[in-house]
C-alpha cells in the first residue's frame, strides 16, 4: 500500500507498507508529476515499512516507477526511512549511482529529522557537461555473445548511447549474452543519461537474455552488490579483482582481442 503524506509544496512524501502493486507505482507517479507541474525542482520523502514486499518485488518496482519519471534532473534530494536493511543496501547504491542526487537514510526514530532535512529550499542541480572525456571504452572480444566494455569517470549521455547501442545489437543476434564489465574508475551516472531513450528496454531485456556477467574491478561496494544481486536479477555474477581479469575471462569462456591494450 502506499499512502501520500502532506507537507511542504516542493516536497512529495510518501509511505509505503505491506503490498505495492503498480496502481500504487502509479499514484504515486502522479503524485510527483503533480509537484512537477507546480515547482521546478522537488524533494522527495519515503517512509518504507514493507513487512510483505521481498528484494526483488521492491527491485522490480521500483524500476517500473524509475522508467516512468521523466524529469530525474529536477529531484534535489531524497530521504528515505526505514529499518530494513536490504532496502539500505538498494538506496545507498541508488546514491553512489545518482551522486546529482543528495539521498539521506534515517531509522523510524529519526523520522522527525528526515523530514526538516528534506524540506529544506533547494538550490539549483548540476547541469550536465557538454564536453567531457568518454568514460566508456567497447573492449572487442573472441565471442560475439560475450560483450565487454570499461569504464573510467562517470557516465553520459553520449555514452550511454553507446552502451545502448551495442547491446541493442547484441541481444537482438544472439538469444543468450555473457557481459564483463571493467571498472578503472567510477563516479556515477549522469541524471540525462539515465533519460537516453531505449535504456529501460535494454535493461528488460538484459534481466532476461544476460546469462553471465562479470565484473572486473571498481569499489567494494559494487563487489558486495554483485553477490547480493543474484538472486534478484536470476543472472549468474561475479566480482573479480583487476588482477584477476584473466579467470573472468575464462569464465565467460572468451578473450579479449589484441587490439585491446589492457
Amino acid at each position: 500500500m502506499l499512502e501520500i503524506l502532506s507537507t511542504s509544496e516542493h516536497v512529495v512524501a510518501l509511505r509505503v507498507s505491506g503490498h505495492v502493486d503498480r496502481a500504487d507505482i502509479e499514484r504515486g507517479i502522479t503524485a510527483v508529476e503533480d509537484a512537477l507541474a507546480r515547482q521546478e525542482h522537488i524533494a522527495l520523502y519515503v517512509e518504507i515499512g514493507m513487512s510483505g514486499m521481498t528484494p526483488g518485488a521492491f527491485a522490480r518496482d521500483l524500476g517500473y516507477g524509475l522508467q516512468h519519471l521523466r524529469e530525474l534532473r529536477r529531484f534535489a534530494r531524497m530521504a528515505v526511512v526505514t529499518e530494513q536493511e536490504w532496502v539500505r543496501r538498494i538506496v545507498q547504491v541508488q546514491g553512489r549511482v545518482l551522486p546529482q542526487i543528495e539521498i539521506r537514510i534515517f531509522t523510524p526514530g529519526e523520522r522527525d529529522e528526515a523530514l526538516t532535512w528534506v524540506a529544506q529550499p533547494i538550490t539549483s542541480g548540476e547541469p550536465e557537461i557538454a564536453q567531457a572525456p568518454p568514460a566508456v571504452r567497447l573492449i572487442e572480444t573472441t565471442r560475439p555473445d560475450v560483450i565487454a566494455f570499461e569504464v573510467s569517470g562517470r557516465i553520459r549521455r553520449d555514452d550511454m548511447h553507446l552502451l545502448i547501442r551495442a547491446f541493442e545489437q547484441a541481444l537482438g543476434a544472439h538469444e543468450r549474452l555473457r557481459v564483463l564489465v571493467r571498472i578503472m574508475d567510477f563516479n556515477g551516472v549522469t541524471l540525462e543519461a539515465l533519460r537516453e531513450e531505449g535504456l529501460a528496454s535494454v535493461k528488460m531485456r538484459g534481466w532476461r537474455q544476460v546469462e553471465r556477467y562479470a565484473l572486473v574491478g571498481g569499489p567494494a561496494w559494487m563487489a558486495t552488490m554483485t553477490g547480493w544481486a543474484t538472486p534478484v536479477a536470476r543472472i549468474e555474477t561475479r566480482h573479480f579483482e583487476l588482477a584477476q581479469e584473466g579467470e573472468a575471462w575464462r569464465w565467460l569462456g572468451a578473450e579479449p582481442r589484441v587490439t585491446d591494450p589492457a
